[in-house]
């Protein structure tokens, strides 16, 4: 399927998981930050949090995830992917949420913030709260986990490879942003990924293998024998 046909499928669909994601992220994410139940939990220092200098300017790969996360269900062609993508989604979140209210972590923010207007912006929307784990981390990372799902099928080997590399690219200077940008610390992010996993198999078990380009179904094989 060309790829205005692939954004175009199950439009829809698609229109209401967008607005699952900015209602069901959003507002628990941003609740659950003035709430403060439960005392703030300190986590290990590690020497990456330490080798990385703090750079206001890596907003932009931070916030990128923005565009990185409703990307994502948008490559999906069929009702099915979307039901999985939104199963595993709120998987994910449900875990991160939990965390953040009994198990309150607070980031590494500078208490002054530097003067870039931006950065600013940032701390007047987002406290410095639900740290750990990263849902930010984990959002990147499922999302795209789910598009190379999605796509693995309609792809040449070659494209694969680009897309896989290109996706693997822009996540990991997302992941690199949250340590930059003093949002998380470093052992935030593998917490984060875990649960991306977990929740990406989770949403796909069960699921038939995805067909290769080029390669012909299993019942197609077996009729061949």
């Amino acid at each position: 399927m060309r790829l205005r046909g692939r954004l175009r499928a199950q439009l829809p669909a698609k229109l209401a998981v967008w607005l699952g994601l900015a209602l069901g992220i959003c507002i628990p994410y941003f609740t659950l930050q003035r709430l403060a139940l439960f005392p703030r939990r300190a986590v290990p220092v590690l020497a990456l949090d330490h080798a990385i200098d703090f750079q206001p300017g890596a907003l932009w790969a931070y916030l990128s995830v923005g565009l990185l996360v409703p990307l994502a269900p948008l490559l999906a062609t069929r009702r099915s992917e979307l039901v999985r993508y939104a199963r595993g989604l709120a998987l994910l979140c449900v875990a991160c949420f939990v965390a953040f209210l009994f198990v309150p972590v607070e980031g590494p923010r500078p208490a002054v913030p530097p003067d870039h207007r931006a950065y600013q912006w940032l701390v007047a929307l987002d406290r410095p709260a639900n740290s750990f784990p990263s849902l930010h981390a984990g959002l990147a990372l499922y999302s795209l986990l789910f598009g190379l799902r999605v796509l693995r099928g309609a792809l040449a080997p070659a494209a694969r490879r680009a897309v896989t590399g290109l996706g693997t690219l822009w996540v990991a200077l997302i992941l690199y942003s949250t340590l930059a940008t003093r949002q998380h610390w470093a052992i935030d992010l593998p917490a984060g990924m875990a649960l991306a996993f977990a929740a990406y198999a989770l949403a796909w078990r069960s699921a038939e293998p995805v067909v290769q380009r080029g390669e012909l179904p299993v019942a197609a094989r077996s009729s061949e024998i």
